[in-house]
């Protein structure tokens, strides 16, 4: 693959449920590519002056959180402040929900969902509270439920827009299910090394393909990467690994 293009004409928005791994990924792909890392949770916690740590806002003050959002105008302001960056920078990887689905500006942009099924993510989730953990694995399970429902009631209301099924919009979809077997941090760093190559390797093709209309015309690159991922890449623009199987 070419790697003779500009890879800063471009942002990249990261999604995927609650635990998935976005923040994390998010933030290694930024430091491969040379791209600014934008938090939304860090946003909205500026934007409610709430002076909280965004890798453990919602770990240890959900609650406060949301019924500080109550009434929209933070989500509001949120989503206008995403998008007005979205659209007048380049070079950002965007860590936010909402973004494939409510941009719809003139620098191009690649959106990637994070797929990982509940296990994964109550597991992630309970090894991302470090050596101080107050939740055990039932009620990392209860949070991500909760932040995930709550989130899709809002979308849904807002947006008009499933976050448990709604995947149309991303041009790629990756899946990290089989990578943390265990609710351990070394399961976990084990998992992220393995992921973060993939995560970078479809990336850079869907940058390839908007900064070089030549570049894959028969999209044998991409079902190459989809079958070497060993199931970790789900779809890359418009092939799915499901058809190549």
């Amino acid at each position: 693959m070419s790697e003779q293009v500009d890879i800063k004409q471009v942002n990249i928005a990261f999604a995927g449920l609650t635990a998935a791994g976005k923040t994390t990924h998010s933030k290694i792909l930024a430091e491969q590519l040379g791209f600014e890392y934008i938090s939304a949770t860090k946003t909205i916690l500026d934007i409610m002056g709430m002076d909280k740590d965004p890798d453990r806002a919602w770990l240890d003050s959900y609650d406060e959180i949301e019924k500080a959002r109550e009434g929209d105008r933070a989500d509001i302001e949120l989503e206008a402040r995403m998008t007005e960056l979205a659209n007048t920078h380049s070079g950002l990887v965007l860590d936010t929900w909402a973004m494939a689905w409510i941009y719809n500006g003139s620098t191009p942009m690649v959106r990637l969902w994070i797929e990982s099924d509940e296990d994964s993510r109550t597991r992630k989730c309970f090894v991302s509270q470090g050596s101080d953990k107050q939740r055990d694995l039932d009620a990392s399970r209860l949070l991500i439920n909760q932040k995930d429902g709550d989130t899709r009631t809002k979308f849904i209301r807002r947006l008009g827009f499933d976050l448990f099924t709604d995947r149309h919009r991303y041009d790629v979809i990756v899946d990290n299910t089989q990578l943390i077997p265990e609710a351990t941090e070394a399961s976990a760093k084990t998992g992220i090394k393995i992921f973060s190559p993939v995560v970078l390797a479809a990336v850079k093709y869907c940058i390839n393909k908007i900064t070089n209309p030549s570049f894959d015309i028969d999209s044998n690159y991409a079902k190459n990467l989809i079958r070497s991922s060993n199931g970790m890449i789900i779809s890359l623009g418009s092939e799915h690994k499901e058809s190549y199987e």
